[in-house]
């Protein structure tokens, strides 16, 4: 699936290392959506955002990619 935010990236499995949270994230413009969420452009939270209110900082060391 294509980002419906930057028109480019993929959008990516991924689990949040430190909370064990399932999430989908952007490989171009970080863009991330919880699980549970719908994909739109209307939905989401830019990495920073996101990882911070997790207590969380926002590199992508902090994720395990999930292949299908």
């Amino acid at each position: 699936m294509i980002c419906p935010h930057c028109l480019q990236g993929e959008i990516l499995n991924a689990r949040i290392i430190k909370t064990d949270e399932l999430i989908q994230i952007c490989d171009e413009c970080d863009t991330i959506w919880q699980k549970s969420e719908t994909v739109s452009d209307k939905t989401g939270l830019f990495i920073d955002t996101f990882m911070k209110q997790r207590n969380c900082s926002s590199s992508w060391r902090e994720f395990d990619i999930i292949k299908a």
